[in-house]
């Protein structure tokens, strides 16, 4: 008897599950409520340009996202990006490079006595994380437990928490140090530390979710209205049918999940109570090239600290990430912070742009009058906040599942908040339930 299994949600972590069964001989659907899979990690293309409207990079340290890469024969299309990025300190870009510590004083981001310090504390952090796994966040429950600000202050000084930590955790995850465990700004900077770097996908990130799909049985426009666990597996309905398998993997935000199902166990239910950041990405057209003089050489990305920015987290230049995206000129990307993207979520386009445009001619002067195109992704969910407990909730209910629980978890939530933490999630759900069907 061949056995089957249900995945709602066709982002990368219901792909990943659902490629991880069916390469096991497992029959899989994927119900995807959307009328495209990728989830977060998709592209557009538009005049020339490769538009990433929601993820933007993959590091060569994600091993999960690696190996789907390869047994898609995506390898070719991996991009490395230049390792200088640009933080803002007193209106002006400083120019630094994670593998060469010497550029946080020599560019003016930091004073040489809060550089060593700085140094001192990342090669003291290295070493309590050296063990520590990257693609799996339940690992990092050493470091749970600890608020992130405050830990940072002490470890590294105040400095380093206002022109490193809290730049880059606004820049990625669109929600500040405060209230957030240590373990995420730990893990983060352990990528560095390991000598990992970004990567972009010629094609867009999109192209590794729309390769996986065309391998798997996926129904899009496909919303699921309810779940029901039976002793010997689950129904799933729809609008349009009624479904019934061994398993269910239910790979969607956190906020989708609670209202689908209803877990028995502790754990789960905390980690269905996730609250997510929010973000409005922006992508700018500018076929005739950024203004001369107007960008740091080299850059790939600027990050404005809290002190420094009012509505722009990062803003970031689409051909040196990548120069097949642009076909001329530059496409710029832009991320609001955190609380900007709660404020003007339901805003209109021309409100938006009338905060963003200003702030990003202080960088770009003369910029406004070139943008040909724009672009705006609103990301009420944009990613998982990790509170102290996440990592240890995690822990806790991956070594409690057992196979009476036909519902398997599986999401960004669910592991490191990024689209490798999302891929690994999904893997891990594929490997308990086909351990639970061999046994």
């Amino acid at each position: 008897m061949k056995h089957s299994v249900i995945v709602i949600g066709g982002g990368i972590a219901g792909l990943s599950a659902a490629h991880h069964l069916s390469a096991r001989g497992i029959d899989v659907t994927v119900l995807e409520a959307s009328d495209r899979v990728g989830g977060r990690m998709t592209s557009d293309r538009h005049a020339g340009f490769v538009i990433d409207r929601g993820a933007q990079f993959v590091s060569d340290g994600y091993t999960v996202i690696g190996d789907l890469t390869t047994a898609h024969d995506l390898s070719a299309q991996v991009h490395h990006v230049s390792g200088w990025t640009g933080i803002v300190r007193g209106g002006k870009v400083r120019r630094i490079h994670p593998r060469r510590p010497w550029t946080l004083p020599s560019s003016g981001l930091l004073r040489w006595k809060d550089a060593v310090r700085t140094t001192r504390a990342s090669l003291k952090l290295a070493h309590d994380a050296h063990a520590l796994p990257l693609n799996d966040y339940a690992g990092w429950r050493p470091l749970d437990h600890e608020d992130a600000a405050q830990a940072l202050v002490e470890r590294f000084g105040k400095d380093a928490l206002e022109y490193l930590f809290e730049p880059m955790l606004e820049g990625f995850y669109f929600q500040p140090p405060e209230g957030m465990a240590l373990a995420l700004p730990a893990m983060v900077w352990s990528f560095g530390a390991r000598g990992k770097s970004v990567s972009a996908l010629r094609g867009g990130l999109g192209v590794l979710p729309e390769a996986m799909a065309e391998h798997l049985d996926v129904r899009l426009a496909s919303p699921v209205t309810a779940i029901e666990q039976g002793i010997a597996g689950v129904q799933v309905t729809t609008a349009a049918e009624t479904l019934h398998a061994d398993f269910a993997v239910l790979a969607t935000t956190a906020g989708v999940a609670r209202t689908l199902w209803s877990p028995a166990d502790e754990d789960a239910t905390r980690l269905l109570g996730t609250r997510y950041s929010a973000t409005v990405a922006i992508s700018l057209g500018v076929p005739d090239g950024i203004p001369s003089g107007a960008s740091v050489e080299g850059i790939y990305a600027v990050l404005l600290p809290r002190c420094e920015r009012k509505v722009i987290a990062a803003f970031a230049f689409q051909s040196r990430k990548c120069a097949h995206h642009v076909e001329r000129g530059e496409l710029l990307n832009v991320m609001l912070d955190g609380a900007a993207g709660v404020r003007l979520a339901g805003a209109s386009e021309t409100d938006v742009l009338a905060e963003v445009i200003p702030e990003l001619e202080h960088y770009l002067p003369g910029i406004a009058s070139r943008i040909a195109f724009t672009r705006m992704h609103r990301w009420l969910e944009a990613e998982p906040c990790s509170p102290p407990g996440r990592a240890t909730h995690l822990h806790g209910y991956r070594e409690t599942w057992h196979a009476d629980r036909r519902v398997i978890l599986a999401g960004d939530y669910m592991g490191i908040p990024c689209t490798e933490g999302a891929a690994e999630s999904g893997r891990w759900a594929a490997a308990q339930i086909a351990g639970a069907l061999a046994g």
